[in-house]
């Protein structure tokens, strides 16, 4: 208050206010003089002074000034004798001298237009650094200033920036000197880049940078193409490149605009675009006019986002009073890390300005203002500034924090700074060198599908014109099988269409027409057909695959009676390299006088680590000299045959009614038994006891859901047609197949049970159940020869598990152990002496082959039957009569489908199971909640929902419940007091403010950056691993131990650089993988990390960038495995760009249990009103179809 009285007192005093504008023009015009003194001296070359001769463009034209660049303000006087000055505007070029000039008040130093050279069009850049012809002659400009001890020398030395690291640049000189900046100390209008090209101000003898400036460049130039990523502008007579990042406002480039451009020279990529917005832009017509198109004057979030950063190091607001100059950018490599940032404020008017108050963010803040130490009212007067000081501390969480802090003027102005905080840093040790990785795709998915299609292309002509010299089989095939099936081979020109068409709308296009026809519905009339094709398409895929494996040269070394191939960590290899699969061996140049190329196929015999063991016919094999091969891979079609076979023995059993069912005929109950009051299985079988005979429950503790369903399908009254019974996640699915069998076994004598699954895993876990309710003798688990192969048969089990041979009865020594761990050999003989056989649909698929009575098997049960494709499922129905079969499908439709290679069979619904479809599309299977209001809607003779979850506590079920199961899921489990101490401490790792600890779903947000490396397709995220391993290091030193927690990722690189990272800092990894791996488990503890963080591809690439993201399935998966506790670490920004995403982010923020990067007031909105950001269309030229 006592500055704005003196001031006023200071005016009132004045006798004379004419005095005063007449002191203010002499001031001016004394400047002016010296101005032109300086110029003069400059022109007789009399002094090196420190000016700086630049090109710009006006941005902004006033009354008495203009502005060039949207930064030098010069009054309209200096355009005096200035050709072309009469017509000056907005984009005039302008070529002019600066000078810096150092503020008493602020003490900072400005630039000073001194004079305007020129007034019109530039023929190139303004000012170029040729460094190959400057190298090694430094212009170095020097200036005395007048110092308290004598003269103090300023200079200004040109370069370029070679590094970058901790806020530290480092510049090479054209004099070849290299000079570390400080950027903490340093005054600068720009954030630096290697490469960038600068003049640095030094002071003193020691060469103390005090500042440091981009050589900039301007003007206007045409688009050229537009990418994902940007594009490329053509100007100056050549072409430059330019990112998406540095659009202005809302603009969406197209081909043909005209534009304006801000840039930084750059020796790297010439130049380094800032800014590009619309000039005219327009697309070109017939007539070669220009058509006018709109521009969008509302900016996305991440343009505002933007456009925000580059305000925040601007030196002035031209419509504000105040000027805000400081570095917002803070980077913290770990969380103790403490930095200072001074901030300056100056009043810019002509009047005193009252900062009424200064705002900073609700809640935890990473940032802290030191000084002043009181938020008070403060007065500047004109050109006064006051030092804001704040201290940025690192917070629990790594990534990209946005802060933003409010100065409050009087007049109700406003003015907005964010500070941009990241924190973290992973050691280069762990994610390898920075110049191989990039936050932007660097693999050629689409060069290397090309590469592979011609690959698999020339492969499959070689085999067709060449002599084929098979190998020794590992098996001796039997004389004689009850059942053959055809090759079902994939048609030639099929092969040939998807080989040679690289556009995949093309190639769908072909495919829906004729001959394949695959675009129709799926009916009774198209089943056969599509589902051939799907099958076919798929196997095209799998030779597509297999071509990573080929060897362009290689050679063999004799191991036994074996030949062996290096082929380093091929068991671990993808698609699986099996004992069986064949190898093809050519010569590298054709023999001379050989008509026909001579391929020659091993048999491989054995996988090892790095090794295959492989066995050729008895003349090579025996021949062979150490000669180099050419090597191809042939994948195993057994089961690609199986399916083909499989769907046309169906429709000889069933009819295609039995796949599209339309109605529900009620047949007789196979065992008649009901539920009495107390849940009692009870039986009526004739007896006279009233009410029937009592069943016992193998389990007593099934609850009614479960009960319900086995009681159902016990009845079979819609047999033959499908019962579905529908498990969520902790439903107890396995519970009930077991009881179930058991309950088969027990009470239907002539009852024969086929129990099939999609994968091992499963068979052997209800295989592992059953050993507790049934006798040894009772069932057989059947395997295939690679697990043995590959030694993953339980030792526990191996009493009951056991090989097929698919010899006719008495045609071969079936029953007798083999191999190791001495299975036996089952043939239909001793299989039909078993209750109950458990395998897999494709090791079950090997009993068509056998010689069964007719109506041998009577039921069967599909376990996980939600992955499965459909003609797999198929492969046990083909073992049952209509008359008297009953099918049983147990799984969860809204978890994981069947896994499908082909993008093409996925586009035609291969990837639906039979299952999923039923239930989506068969009407008797629809939910309809007017006749079945009891059951959920469902018709209790067809499907069964189990509803009550055994695993999780109720805050974490209540996400998924809501989310996929219309909220019927109900909790038996209870927050336990070990329970609420593990949240108590996931609480305090993640620093919840929550008031209390019973809530257990989580997320934390992490700004981070997804990159890339050229060797691999696959995206990680540093700074979400680093959060990841924070997390399990704490909760290990808490006592939890690896197997209570799990890591769910999306991307292998992702799980390779977690298991790096807990492995350099000495910690024991828990399980991660991918959410497949994950299907079927449960922990206390899942952690899921997203990777994906980069809107930038989203419009491009929606579909990739939200593979994992926007699947229901997926994240169900994802979040259901957990029994305590989820957490989250993601990007909030991409994930609220998906509807179910942003749900969950809702409950996360609802119940104060969202942590990490700032939510923006858009975020949050978007959050509230749960609807999903949207982003602007993308405009991109195509050919083709």
């Amino acid at each position: 208050m006592f500055k704005i009285l003196a001031w006023a007192f200071h005016r009132v005093t004045q006798t004379n206010t004419v005095v005063a504008e007449y002191e203010e023009q002499i001031r001016l015009l004394s400047e002016q003089l010296q101005q032109y003194e300086q110029l003069q001296r400059y022109e007789q070359g009399t002094v090196e002074p420190n000016y700086l001769k630049k090109t710009g463009r006006v941005t902004i034209v006033r009354r008495d000034y203009f502005v060039i660049d949207q930064m030098y303000s010069v009054p309209n006087d200096m355009l005096k004798g200035c050709i072309g000055s009469e017509s000056i505007e907005e984009n005039t070029p302008i070529t002019f001298l600066a000078y810096r000039q150092l503020d008493e008040t602020s003490g900072e130093r400005t630039i000073k237009v001194a004079k305007i050279v020129s007034v019109g069009d530039e023929k190139g850049p303004a000012r170029r650094v040729a460094p190959n012809a400057a190298r090694g002659v430094a212009e170095k400009h020097t200036k005395p200033a007048a110092g308290s001890n004598g003269t103090i020398c300023t200079r200004e030395e040109q370069g370029f920036v070679v590094g970058e690291k901790n806020n530290v640049i480092t510049v090479e000189t054209l004099g070849n000197d290299v000079i570390s900046v400080d950027m903490n100390k340093t005054h600068t209008s720009f954030v630096p880049v290697v490469g960038d090209y600068v003049t640095l101000e030094t002071r003193g003898e020691e060469q103390r940078v005090t500042a440091i400036e981009p050589f900039r460049s301007n003007g206007t130039g045409h688009i050229l193409s537009v990418t994902p990523d940007g594009g490329t502008i053509f100007a100056f007579n050549r072409t430059y490149a330019y990112t998406s990042e540095c659009l202005a406002d809302a603009y969406r480039p197209s081909v043909n605009d005209t534009v304006e451009f801000l840039a930084i020279e750059n020796v790297r990529v010439e130049f380094r675009f800032l800014s590009v917005k619309l000039s005219v832009a327009g697309v070109h017509k017939a007539g070669g006019t220009l058509e006018k198109s709109p521009i969008s004057r509302t900016p996305t979030v991440g343009q505002r986002a933007q456009k925000e950063v580059r305000e925040e190091g601007a030196e002035r607001s031209q419509d504000k009073p105040i000027s805000i100059v400081g570095d917002f950018k803070v980077t913290l490599l770990s969380s103790d890390e403490t930095v200072e940032r001074t901030i300056i404020l100056k009043n810019e008017s002509r009047t005193p300005q009252m900062i009424r108050e200064i705002k900073g963010p609700k809640g935890n803040s990473l940032v802290t203002l030191k000084r002043p130490t009181t938020l008070a009212q403060c007065f500047l007067l004109p050109g006064e500034t006051l030092e804001y000081v704040f201290s940025i501390t690192g917070g629990t969480f790594t990534g990209q924090h946005h802060e933003e802090w409010v100065w409050m003027v009087a007049g109700r102005i406003s003015i907005k700074r964010k500070f941009i905080i990241t924190i973290g840093d992973v050691p280069e040790t762990v994610v390898g060198p920075a110049d191989m990785q990039s936050s932007r795709p660097v693999f050629d998915a689409k060069t290397r599908e090309m590469q592979q299609k011609q690959a698999a292309l020339s492969v499959l002509r070689e085999h067709q014109q060449a002599r084929i010299v098979p190998g020794t089989a590992k098996n001796k095939r039997p004389n004689f099988v009850a059942f053959s099936y055809p090759a079902f081979n994939v048609p030639p020109e099929l092969f040939d269409l998807v080989l040679t068409t690289h556009d995949n709308g093309e190639l769908m296009h072909s495919l829906c027409g004729t001959p394949y026809c695959l675009g129709q519905p799926l009916t009774a009339d198209t089943y056969i057909n599509r589902f051939r094709h799907c099958i076919f398409l798929e196997e095209i895929r799998q030779c597509i695959e297999f071509r990573q494996h080929d060897i362009e040269r290689a050679d063999f070394l004799r191991e036994d009676n074996f030949l062996a191939l290096h082929v380093p960590n091929i068991m671990e290899a993808r698609p699986a390299i099996l004992a069986g699969n064949v190898i093809n061996v050519t010569a590298t140049e054709r023999q001379e006088g050989e008509q026909r190329p001579v391929v020659f196929q091993g048999v491989i015999h054995k996988v090892l680590q790095h090794r295959l063991l492989v066995k050729f016919d008895y003349n090579f094999q025996t021949s062979y000299k150490g000669e180099s091969y050419r090597i191809t891979f042939s994948y195993a079609r057994g089961s690609y045959r199986k399916m083909q076979h499989a769907i046309g023995r169906v429709k000889l059993i069933f009819g295609m009614e039995y796949l599209f069912p339309e109605t529900v005929a009620r047949r007789e109950p196979y065992l008649n038994v009901r539920l009495n009051e107390r849940d009692e299985l009870m039986l009526r079988d004739g007896s006279r006891k009233q009410g029937g005979r009592l069943l016992p429950w193998q389990n007593p503790n099934l609850n009614r859901y479960q009960k319900a369903a086995i009681v159902n399908v016990l009845r079979g009254e819609a047999r033959p047609q499908p019962y579905v019974i529908v498990g969520p996640p902790g439903t107890g699915k396995t519970i009930t197949t077991v009881e179930l069998i058991h309950q088969l076994v027990l009470n239907a004598p002539d009852c024969r049970l086929i129990v099939a699954t999609p994968s091992n895993s499963a068979a052997d876990l209800i295989t592992e159940r059953l050993t507790s309710v049934l006798s040894a003798r009772d069932f057989i688990r059947l395997v295939g020869a690679n697990q043995v192969e590959r030694d993953l048969i339980p030792p526990h089990l191996t009493e009951h598990y056991a090989m097929v041979d698919i010899a006719e009865d008495g045609t071969s020594m079936g029953g007798e152990p083999v191999a190791e761990p001495r299975l036996r050999k089952f043939q239909a003989k001793h299989i039909k002496e078993r209750r109950v056989t458990i395998s897999t649909c494709s090791t079950v698929g090997m009993l068509m082959r056998m010689s069964f009575p007719r109506n041998h098997f009577t039921h069967i049960i599909i376990d996980e039957a939600g992955q499965s494709v459909e003609p797999e499922t198929l492969m046990p129905l083909a073992l049952i009569n209509r008359n008297i079969g009953s099918v049983t499908l147990v799984g969860d439709p809204q978890q994981l489908g069947p896994t499908v290679q082909s993008n093409e069979a996925r586009g035609f619904g291969y990837d639906i199971s039979l299952m999923e479809r039923l239930l989506n599309s068969a009407l008797p299977y629809a939910i309809d909640l007017s006749r079945f209001p009891d059951t959920h809607g469902y018709d209790p003779r067809l499907v069964t929902k189990l509803c009550i979850n055994y695993r999780t506590i109720p805050s974490v079920l209540a996400v998924y419940s809501d989310l996929f199961y219309d909220s019927q899921l109900v909790p038996m489990q209870t927050n336990t007091v070990e329970d609420s101490e593990l949240l108590t401490t996931l609480h305090g790792i993640l620093e919840v403010k929550r008031p209390t600890a019973d809530y257990g779903f989580f997320f934390c947000g992490i700004n981070g950056i997804n990159k890339q490396t050229p060797e691999s397709p696959s995206w990680f995220n540093p700074l979400e691993a680093s959060m990841v391993q924070k997390i399990v290091e704490v909760l290990y030193r808490k006592g939890y131990k690896p197997e209570e927690l799990g890591i769910v990722t999306p991307y292998v690189m992702q799980v390779r650089l977690i298991r790096k990272q807990l492995s350099f800092a000495s910690l024991e990894s828990p399980k991660v993988g991918s959410v497949e791996e994950f299907q079927g488990q449960e922990r206390r503890i899942m952690i899921v990390s997203m990777v994906r963080s980069c809107t930038s591809q989203l419009m491009y690439d929606r579909r990739a960038v939200l593979a994992f993201i926007s699947s229901p399935k997926r994240i169900n998966v994802a979040i259901s495995r957990a029994k305590v506790a989820v957490i989250v670490v993601g990007n909030p920004n991409l994930l609220a760009f998906d509807e179910t995403w942003l749900q969950i982010l809702r409950r996360a923020v609802d119940n104060g249990t969202y942590v990490g990067c700032t939510l923006s007031e858009t975020l949050l909105e978007a959050i509230q009103t749960g609807t999903p950001l949207k982003l602007k269309p993308y405009i991109q030229k195509t050919s083709g179809a």
